[in-house]
């Protein structure tokens, strides 16, 4: 039913257009004081001016307009133009004395240009129909295909998660873990505490839904899990600032955002400075969350990196917060900032 109703809408438009045209055209007799013509223009020869009007739209426009050179197809409108002239002179010729009208002293050829001149005022409102639908339809089209990708991308994105946690068993990683953590406990504790660690960042990588969003402290808190499992692998050598300004409390952000900019820190920077420490701030106010991060690059040896990572972010941000965040990268030769603003 609901089918139907969508294909009716499109017509009964149409026939509505067409009946407000005819009143609009009859109502400037009216007005003018000019003597209506008779009712056969009405019943035949507006049915006749429809027919040219879809005849070029949907029949020459729709399968020439493509084509090339484009000269057939102004070649076939001009030809049905002057067909419909040539039908509309002989109706003309034929419905007067039918309908008891008296014919205009004009000759032939003068009724023929007149009916000529009438179509192209149907023709370039049928060109012009045909552009506008087709305009409509490419746009259409166009969201469509950029709605399909977006899908496309999303569940490329959750495929590749998918797979990661397929590869890995939590259950045999984290007793493995609680094992290791009770065999070292006694003999060092910095090295116990980075399996708990350990143990809690993977915990919260594997069991959140990449696509749902998430407690901010607890993305917070992996962040600062991350950092302080870096600084056991540099006894504590790193030159890390850290700010939170805001609370963090009850408000949700999409998980596993933020940790991509913070890696890639820990990967090409050099943090030993204490007068260039690794900056990292995150402030909510207003609805909007605020994260920046700065550090100096490390010229020597770095860690291989295919930047797929930053890539995956910055499609995951495409899709969670469309039109709603802002990311700005700059890569400078001496040293590499973040700065993205979200709308929560």
């Amino acid at each position: 039913m609901q089918t139907a109703s969508r294909k009716l809408a499109p017509a009964l438009i149409h026939v509505l257009v067409w009946l407000g045209f005819i009143v609009y055209e009859q109502s400037t007799f009216f007005l003018t004081g000019t003597p209506p013509p008779s009712y056969y223009f009405i019943l035949i020869l507006y049915p006749l001016n429809a027919l040219l009007f879809y005849g070029i739209s949907e029949g020459i426009l729709a399968r020439m307009a493509d084509r090339r050179p484009y000269w057939q197809s102004i070649l076939a409108v001009v030809g049905v133009m002057a067909a419909f002239a040539l039908v509309r002179t002989e109706l003309a010729r034929i419905l007067w004395p039918l309908f008891h009208v008296t014919p205009p002293k004009y000759t032939y050829l003068q009724l023929w240009l007149g009916s000529f001149y009438r179509s192209s005022f149907f023709a370039l409102a049928s060109v012009g129909y045909w552009f506008a639908r087709r305009a409509v339809l490419l746009e259409q089209r166009k969201r469509a295909q950029e709605h399909q990708l977006r899908l496309a991308e999303k569940n490329l994105l959750e495929a590749n998660l998918a797979f990661l946690r397929s590869q890995i068993n939590p259950h045999f990683l984290f007793n493995s873990l609680n094992f290791l953590y009770a065999q070292v406990y006694p003999h060092s504790e910095p090295a116990a505490e980075g399996i708990l660690l350990l143990a809690d960042t993977m915990r919260y990588a594997l069991h959140e839904n990449a696509e749902s969003k998430v407690p901010l402290a607890q993305e917070v808190q992996h962040l600062h899990n991350y950092v302080a499992l870096n600084q056991l692998r540099f006894n504590n050598q790193l030159q890390v600032d850290f700010q939170i300004v805001g609370s963090v409390q009850f408000v949700l952000i999409l998980p596993l955002v933020l940790i991509t900019f913070v890696e890639n820190c820990f990967k090409h920077g050099e943090l030993a400075d204490p007068a260039q420490p690794l900056r990292i701030r995150l402030a909510v106010a207003g609805g909007q969350l605020t994260f920046e991060t700065y550090n100096q690059k490390r010229h020597g040896p770095k860690e291989p990196h295919s930047g797929i990572g930053l890539a995956n972010t910055r499609a995951r941000l495409a899709l969670a917060y469309p039109e709603r965040h802002t990311l700005t990268i700059t890569d400078a030769p001496d040293f590499y900032t973040c700065h993205l603003t979200l709308e929560l």
